[in-house]
C-alpha cells in the first residue's frame, strides 16, 4: 500500500451534546434535595414553636396538682 491509499480510522462518537438524561436526573434529584430539606427546616422551626407551650402546660399542670387539698 502506497501512503496515498491508507485507510482512515473510523471515530464513533457516544453520547449527545451534555444536555441529555443525566442533565434531568440531575435536576430531579437536586429538586428533591431542596424539598426536602425545606421540609426538616419547616418541621424544625414548628418543634421550636411547640415545644415551650408543651413545656408551659406541664409546668401548670404540675402547680395544680402541688396546691389542691389531699382528700382524705
Amino acid at each position: 500500500m502506497s501512503e496515498g491509499n491508507q485507510q482512515q480510522p473510523v471515530v464513533v462518537k457516544q453520547g449527545g451534546d451534555g444536555t441529555g438524561i443525566g442533565l434531568v436526573l440531575a435536576a430531579l434529584i437536586l429538586g428533591g434535595a431542596l424539598v426536602y430539606a425545606v421540609t426538616i427546616w419547616s418541621n424544625t422551626q414548628k418543634r421550636m414553636i411547640e415545644a415551650p407551650k408543651e413545656a408551659i402546660q406541664k409546668g401548670v399542670d404540675t402547680l395544680k396538682k402541688a396546691i389542691q387539698p389531699v382528700a382524705d
